[in-house]
């Protein structure tokens, strides 16, 4: 009987104890976890697992750096904002659709522009870049890209809901393929 006293003591122990060292920090987009005084996001991480684990990708292509279709997203990709987007070097292309890809999404560096000035010249930061095909070509959809850190928040979920937001037309199946390499984590 003390034994069991000793472990159930030790269990609410050990129990406390962590407990003592989270807490909830709502937030605007959502809630996240302060473990040990450092914000968390268990709730997007778990959303992460979720979309992973039933996304159907079977109309998502991976497109291969050299193809046709690669270059023209490139070409696409570097008259966005000259001259800093004249470096755009994309680290994945995801295409959605047949062979026409009405929809792709680029995740893109941009190499530092070569100084055509003097002065400091700001280098993009990495970026997701959505692409659409209007009227034969490929157009970078503005209102989507995103660009930056998510903060604590877990990248993939925060980046998938935000393009679902700012451009509802984007097929879910291509946002869900999507796992960003680069953008939207720290340093």
């Amino acid at each position: 009987m003390q034994r069991r006293t000793s472990a159930a003591l030790l269990l609410i122990s050990c129990a406390a104890a962590l407990l003592s060292q989270v807490r909830p920090l709502p937030q605007d987009q959502g809630l996240l976890l302060e473990l040990s005084g450092r914000p968390v996001d268990p709730l997007g991480w778990l959303q992460g697992q979720w979309q992973r684990a039933w996304r159907d990708c079977r109309n998502v292509r991976a497109l291969a750096e050299g193809s046709a279709a690669w270059t023209e997203a490139r070409q696409s990709l570097a008259r966005y904002s000259p001259p800093a987007s004249l470096g755009a070097r994309p680290v994945q292309l995801l295409a959605w659709g047949g062979e026409a890809t009405p929809w792709l999404l680029a995740e893109v560096v941009w190499d530092p522009p070569a100084r055509a000035a003097p002065g400091p010249q700001a280098a993009l930061d990495p970026a997701i870049v959505p692409l659409a095909r209007q009227g034969g070509m490929l157009q970078v959809q503005a209102a989507g890209v995103w660009s930056g850190d998510t903060g604590p928040w877990f990248a993939p979920v925060f980046i998938r809901r935000y393009l679902a937001q700012r451009l509802p037309g984007v097929p879910t199946a291509l946002l869900h393929c999507l796992e960003p390499q680069r953008v939207g984590r720290r340093p």
